[in-house]
């Protein structure tokens, strides 16, 4: 059977690397003796003429530089010689020696793009081809295949120490690189890649007419290669005819892309259908260019998703050996906050995800979003800036004569003052006079107008913001990206700040990282390991106090604030105390916040005679004689938790146990709740089954002022979707195209999007016109006030809602993988739900809109009511109280 692809492997590539040793030793000699000149500049690539190698060859002309392309092979040479380009072929004496000349050196790959003997002493300008998604260079499992892996490491990391710049897309690619390469992080500068500001200036129509593609649909299959092994996904015969089928229904086109060094026979399909072509590397080395001609991109691992992305167009995912190449390669994130968990690991299933677009667009999208920092097609030019700028050395005639480069090299001055008043940023104008500056996070955005005086600008922005309707709360912790509307973006000289109360801020750069505002002497491990030896060994003085905790200080909700309520209205004189991660968590009136890891905050958690908390108190925290701590946990349980999960190891059932053991009451919703408790944690104290604190206000809430406060308006019809987290995604699930649902269901609908707590700080707020995510709203019960109607998955929030009487919905497209291989249930969900469950979005966009659902599902209602509801009846609190000061815990 015909094969494709090379007989590279990195263990042969290693023992070339090791036979060639010597030669290293004497191109280092040479190098001792040569002088280099700062006007010569030479490229590579080792995929050949492409890249961003290629974009930045050809940035550089007209700028007083001599380039020269540097080929692998005799067929890249004829190449470049075509288009004008001065080239040589790099394993040569020719190109020994212009490597050695060479003042910057520019590869994709490696050293091995130009010539690797001669490339000690140059500027090496390391410009990756791709988002690192599989583990690279050091940091991945078969890096180092083969023998002599000590040498072999020593070699890489060696080799890495001459790379001076490695360009990236944005911060995260920027982390994976600069662990990937052991370089300072400083040596990493967040630009752009390169290779995509090509996609900024090609049209789709052209690059099809080039490709001689037909218009309709047309698909790319583009997977990436297994270091030897066959491509898992070639299809079999039958599936061939199948894909063909398919094509030919919806008049489409699949063109096979497999990477350079893939094995396996993909040669059937173009013979099987004229809709199936093949796109060769040997035709088109660099794939970038022609990305706007396709639709759909399908990948497994490879890193074209993320420059796809930036298209607009949908990526899908075809992945069946997820585990093994897992294990064997390593990944920089969880494959499915890749996918978007949309992974199938057969053509048929791909066939059917391929039949609706719209969520691969949708997460096409949050990975443009998150992975590039620019989309303004200058990536190049930032490059060249930071090559002048950081070589210090200004190339032999070179003519700045672009504006974006000239204006960049200019000194900026920028400088920012961080006070009382809020975080006060100014600088030169550069360019054309801006209007607005914005700090973007991910939860939060501030503006604030451009003040002009002479030729500068100034913003001052607040270090209190109001959210939902609310009062102005101190700024959430987390990075803020600046952005002004016109001009020269700015970047600061770091400088920091604490303001007491408020905020710890650092800038540098563009970006203004707020932090909590714990003291010089809280700050850091040591300081905090300090504090925590201090908490161990001091004598507690007890308090007629309590201490609140909820999510771990990330917001003052659930169970715990209700007990706040309860207890400052009928004991007044009972200090309450709140753990919060930053000062922007708002508290209940009267009560004191404690910011983590604060002096204080280790005082009260020893001196408090109660700690109400809904989460794990976690090992830094240590039972004195006077305390009574009451667990009220956070919601009833659908999925398994703690020790009762499958594959549940040692070391967790340990820790789960021992987590048990410093809960003195547990309290529980139902008696399913009560009867888990006991097997999950082992459990042996006390359960006070009393309905849950956080529901009171469900019977007596008003949800027109919810939804006033939120800006909605009294007449919509508004849904609430809340699915809870996975244990292998460290972002929002969103299996929901939310916003193309909503229009779906037609006008007046406005959709609720909330995140699982878990999902709070990794993940940012999604924003279009019929969506509000209300992710880091303070409390879920006033949301379940204001929806008409939830939809979930499997959280809690299931258990309740129902108290509310209103429809839900059961939304479960990944319920066997959820239900087997991530958590498990305690009950079969479909058989008790009392609502729907479907797993298509057309499926539930039908049933919301059936107005008879509700009836058909009111008897399962009232079952689960009985069931799970049987205390929810607006008293639990006092219920509660009146145990706690039974107990003695409150006076």
């Amino acid at each position: 059977m015909p094969q494709r692809g090379s007989s590279f492997t990195f263990a042969a590539g290693n023992a070339r690397k090791v036979a060639a040793l010597p030669l290293y030793a004497l191109g280092a000699i040479a190098s001792l003796v040569t002088r280099r000149r700062d006007d010569v500049w030479v490229f590579g690539s080792g995929s050949g003429l492409g890249e961003g190698a290629l974009a930045l060859y050809d940035f550089a002309a007209d700028r007083g530089i001599q380039r020269v392309w540097l080929a692998r092979n005799t067929r890249e040479l004829e190449a470049a010689r075509a288009r004008g380009m001065t080239a040589a072929l790099a394993q040569s004496w020719r190109g020994f020696h212009l490597t050695l000349r060479a003042g910057v050196i520019a590869i994709t790959h490696g050293f091995g793009d130009v010539n690797r003997f001669g490339s000690r002493g140059a500027f090496v300008v390391q410009l990756w081809h791709g988002i690192p998604l599989k583990r690279i260079q050091l940091d991945s499992p078969v890096t180092f295949a083969g023998r002599f892996p000590q040498l072999l490491r020593w070699a890489y990391a060696r080799s890495a120490a001459n790379i001076d710049l490695i360009p990236a897309a944005s911060r995260w690619s920027a982390a994976r690189l600069a662990s990937a390469f052991g370089v300072p992080s400083d040596r990493v500068a967040v630009t752009g890649d390169p290779r995509d500001d090509v996609l900024f200036r090609t049209s789709r129509d052209d690059v099809r007419a080039m490709l001689g593609l037909e218009q309709g649909l047309v698909v790319l299959y583009a997977p990436t290669w297994r270091d030897g092994d066959a491509d898992p996904t070639i299809p079999t015969s039958e599936e061939w005819d199948a894909i063909a089928a398919w094509l030919e229904t919806h008049e489409a086109t699949l063109v096979l892309r497999p990477h350079p060094h893939s094995v396996g026979d993909y040669a059937v399909g173009p013979r099987r259908s004229p809709r199936i072509r093949m796109l060769d590397s040997n035709t088109q080395p660099d794939i970038t260019p022609v990305l706007p001609a396709f639709d759909l991109v399908v990948t497994d691992y490879s890193s074209i998703a993320f420059d796809f992305a930036l298209t607009g167009g949908g990526v899908a995912f075809l992945a069946p050996d997820v585990e093994r190449y897992t294990a064997t390669r390593g990944l920089y994130e969880p494959y499915r906050s890749f996918s978007g968990g949309l992974e199938v690991n057969t053509w048929a299933a791909l066939l059917a995800v391929l039949e609706n677009p719209a969520p691969l667009r949708a997460h096409s999208a949050r990975l443009a979003d998150t992975h590039h920092a620019y989309r303004d097609g200058a990536n190049t030019a930032r490059v060249y800036d930071e090559i002048i700028a950081r070589s210090h050395k200004t190339a032999k005639g070179a003519r700045m004569n672009d504006s974006v480069s000239a204006q960049r090299l200019a000194p900026t001055n920028a400088h920012a003052v961080i006070d009382e008043a809020g975080i006060t940023m100014s600088g030169p104008i550069a360019g054309e006079q801006p209007t607005r500056a914005t700090l973007i996070g991910a939860r939060a955005v501030m503006h604030s107008p451009i003040t002009i005086t002479g030729s500068t600008w100034s913003a001052t922005f607040s270090l209190r913001v109001a959210r939902w309707g609310g009062e102005a709360l101190p700024v959430p912790s987390g990075s803020y990206q600046l952005r002004l509307d016109a001009g020269v973006q700015p970047t600061f000289e770091p400088t920091e700040h604490c303001v007491p109360g408020l905020a710890r801020v650092h800038v540098e750069g563009d970006l203004v990282m707020v932090a909590a505002p714990l003291a010089a002497d809280e700050l850091g491990a040591a300081n905090q390991a300090r504090l925590e030896r201090e908490y161990h060994a001091r004598k507690a003085v007890p308090e007629d106090a309590v201490f609140f905790e909820s999510f771990y200080g990330q917001n003052a909700s659930c169970n715990p604030r209700a007990l706040d309520e309860v207890i400052g209205r009928e004991h007044p004189y009972t200090t309450r105390y709140w753990s919060v991660v930053d000062a922007s968590v708002d508290v209940p009136a009267g009560a004191i916040a404690l910011i983590e890891g604060s002096a204080e905050w280790w005082r009260v958690r020893a001196d408090a005679r109660l700690l109400v908390v809904n989460d794990w108190l976690r090992k830094r925290w240590m039972k004195r004689k006077h305390q009574t701590v009451l667990q009220t946990w956070h919601g009833t349980m659908l999925k398994k938790i703690a020790i009762d999960r499958p594959r549940h190891g040692i070391r967790a059932t340990i820790a789960a146990v021992r987590e048990g053991r410093r809960w003195d009451v547990l309290l529980s919703q139902n008696p399913h709740s009560t009867k888990v408790f006991r097997s999950a944690y082992r459990f042996r104290g006390p359960i006070w089954q009393e309905g849950y604190p956080r529901n009171d206000s469900l019977t007596t809430g008003d949800g027109a002022a919810i939804r006033a406060r939120l800006g909605i308006p009294a007449e919509a019809k508004v849904l609430l979707y809340a699915p809870t987290w996975r244990d292998d995604h460290l972002e929002h699930i969103d299996h929901l195209d939310v916003a193309a649902f909503t229009d779906a269901l037609g006008p007046g609908y406005v959709t609720l999007i909330r995140g699982h707590s878990r999902t709070l700080r990794p993940g940012r707020d999604l924003h279009a016109g019929n969506v509000l995510d209300v992710t880091g709203y303070p409390d879920v019960t006033d949301l379940f006030l204001a929806a008409d109607a939830l939809v979930t998955d499997y959280s809690s929030v299931m258990f309740d809602f129902s108290v509310t009487g209103k429809p839900m919905f059961f939304y479960t497209p990944d319920l066997a993988h959820y239900r087997e291989r991530l958590r498990g249930f305690y009950f079969d969900l479909a058989h008790l739900a009392p609502g729907p469950v479907v797993d298509t979005a057309a499926a539930l966009a039908t049933l919301i809109s059936d107005t008879s659902v509700p009836a058909v599902y009111a008897e399962r209602y009232a079952d689960w009511r009985a069931r799970f509801n049987p205390r929810d009846d607006g008293h639990a609190a006092e219920r509660v109280l009146t145990h706690l000061v039974e107990l003695g815990a409150v006076r």
